[in-house]
């Protein structure tokens, strides 16, 4: 499916031809001589990827970018609802279904750089730090809200409750020095407090604390510990709640699309 047409309200459904996964996708008004830049945004277990990628196409528009909202459930039906938390199952291969759709989306729309910046929430952003894990040479930035399961950076512990095994599990490598280069935002609900059903002896839930709160905060002192540059937010009176945690991440994004803009061409590499 062609991405040339602008649908009414800027939000289109499209099928990646490659995998039969499918995307949501916001796109903003074309700008005289600047190439927009890419934001992924990354669903729960809920799928709601259309509503998170219409939460942010205001700032789209704002900072001339592209939402492209993929959809971890095959269209015919298959819901492998922890496989794409973990970037591969006997599902899919997830972070390379990503990687797929951003190259048939930059090819469509004439972006030309091979980084983007990517916002997850929940099941999300379980995924979005675990991406980061394996491609960090990708990422302008990193938003993480409220994953329920954290890896950290831990080469004495196997994936994925630490990263010993990474290139055994995706191929890839564990690069610090590249990791380091990615501005990253953690953000949770300070009410996100209540332990998951079934966390209870789970060693690869409670690793890292017993709810969202302490697990975010002991992934944010993990990376601080490992020199990447990482801002923690606890919004106060919130839950597990996507709108008011991804409200929270705009004005990261913000900055983030005002640092890119002078360091670098929109349509550079």
């Amino acid at each position: 499916m062609s991405l040339g047409s602008r649908a009414a309200d800027a939000a289109l459904i499209t099928t990646h031809a490659k995998s039969g996964f499918s995307y949501c996708l916001h796109r903003p008004a074309p700008r005289r001589g600047a190439a927009p830049r890419l934001l992924v945004v990354l669903h729960g277990s809920d799928y709601r990827h259309e509503a998170m990628c219409r939460f942010f196409a205001g700032l789209a528009d704002e900072t001339n970018a592209v939402i492209l909202a993929p959809l971890f459930r095959h269209e015919d039906g298959l819901e492998d609802l922890d496989g794409f938390k973990f970037l591969r199952s006997a599902h899919g291969e997830y972070d390379r279904l990503l990687l797929d759709m951003v190259e048939e989306v930059a090819g469509e729309l004439g972006i030309t750089e091979s980084r983007f910046l990517m916002f997850g929430f929940s099941g999300g952003a379980q995924f979005a730090h675990r991406f980061f894990y394996a491609h960090p040479e990708r990422l302008h930035a990193l938003s993480i809200a409220a994953p329920g399961m954290v890896t950290l950076i831990d080469e004495t512990q196997d994936c994925w409750i630490g990263t010993r095994d990474l290139e055994a599990q995706v191929g890839r490598k564990l690069a610090a020095a590249k990791l380091r280069n990615v501005p990253v935002q953690m953000v949770v609900g300070a009410d996100d407090s209540v332990p998951h059903v079934g966390d209870a002896g789970n060693e690869a839930y409670n690793h890292a604390g017993a709810h969202r709160v302490a697990r975010l905060r002991s992934l944010a002192d993990n990376f601080r510990k490992h020199g990447i540059d990482t801002s923690y937010e606890e919004v106060a009176g919130v839950g597990h709640d996507f709108q008011r945690l991804a409200a929270a991440s705009l004005p990261f994004f913000h900055a983030q699309m005002q640092r890119l803009a002078r360091t670098a061409p929109a349509g550079g590499a």
